[in-house]
């Protein structure tokens, strides 16, 4: 039961991330060696439908060609970072889950370093041993009318990022994910030929690109126009294919409190006919995500409290890859 909790929490942090990480840019390394960090618990409730979504809920379906009825649940979590400045304004080492990590819409643990080269940008070097988001998935998604299996993934990356640009608000990132399944069973239980199994295979790598731009247009107002491209090399041909999702927040700082508005909007094209539907699963996915920052309330320094509105949804030509999604979650922030 923990595990599904904190999947769902996964999936609707996930969003949220988008406002979380705001105009990806460089952040300042501390003016001081030693330790700071931030750590933000959310908690809230989380509506969605999707059959691909591990959940007691969705052990069992009855039909290929529908999307799976509403669940809704209760979530809670907690994203958090802990830098470590060895050489002030310039060094710096970190362990957590860093913002520009969430702006690719990842909740794992990321460990690496940041080194601020002088009239370049800051530079970003990582590894990322584990990925919540992507912890488990049904070993064959398409069992229907009795219950389906879970098993375990291991999903680990690498990343190197630059970020403001020759002193810009340009920044770019790039990701590895390698993505290694326990049990992969997809289309086992329909009695399919080994070669259409094997279309089927989900394990592979993924790339990821990012590029964010921030333009601040007042002392209070600022844009972050972006673009992400995926490319996803699943074993499957089926499963393998892009991804390009252009997306624009705006932000805006008055006194203590901060109003930010992030929308989306993507399209993805496969390389193989899905051999059960003998059709492509192309689909096209948009979003839309509000938040509320408020700073130091009750005159507490260095706390914050913050609210999130989201809205999600996929779109596929295979009805049975559609996804919806909806997220209110309120939580503490506290930097130190």
């Amino acid at each position: 039961m923990a595990q599904v909790m904190a999947q769902a929490a996964a999936r609707a942090i996930l969003p949220l991330s988008l406002l979380l990480a705001t105009g990806v840019q460089a952040s300042p390394i501390a003016d001081e060696t030693g330790f700071s960090g931030e750590i933000q618990p959310l908690i809230g409730v989380i509506s969605s439908r999707s059959n691909l979504a591990v959940s007691s809920d969705q052990k069992r379906i009855d039909s290929l060609y529908s999307l799976s009825s509403r669940e809704t649940r209760p979530i809670g979590g907690a994203l958090g970072q802990i830098d470590y400045t060895i050489v002030p304004r310039e060094l710096s080492l970190y362990a957590g889950t860093p913002r520009s990590a969430l702006a690719d819409g990842e909740i794992g643990v990321e460990v690496g370093a940041r080194y601020l080269v002088g009239g370049i940008g800051l530079l970003t070097v990582g590894v990322i041993p584990v990925t919540v988001n992507d912890s488990e998935v049904w070993s064959d998604p398409f069992v229907v009318g009795t219950r389906r299996d879970a098993t375990d993934v291991d999903r680990r990356g690498l990343h190197l990022g630059l970020a403001g640009i020759a002193g810009s608000g340009l920044s770019v990132d790039y990701r590895l994910y390698r993505r290694d399944i326990d049990e992969e069973r997809s289309g086992q239980a329909l009695g399919l030929s080994a070669g259409d199994r094997r279309l089927l295979a989900r394990e592979g790598t993924e790339h990821r690109f990012d590029l964010n731009y921030r333009l601040a247009l007042t002392d209070r107002f600022s844009l972050t126009p972006g673009v992400q491209y995926r490319r996803l090399d699943a074993d499957g041909a089926a499963n393998r294919g892009w991804l390009l999702r252009p997306q624009l927040t705006a932000r805006y700082d008055m006194d203590r409190w901060s109003l930010s508005m992030t929308g989306y909007y993507g399209v993805d094209r496969y390389d193989a006919r899905q051999p059960i539907y003998d059709e492509y699963r192309d689909g096209k996915e948009m979003g839309l995500v509000a938040g509320v920052r408020y700073a130091e309330p009750f005159g507490w320094s260095n706390w914050s409290v913050n609210a999130y509105g989201v809205w999600s949804e996929r779109d596929s030509d295979i009805r049975f890859y559609d996804q919806q999604t909806g997220v209110f979650a309120v939580g503490l922030g506290y930097r130190f």
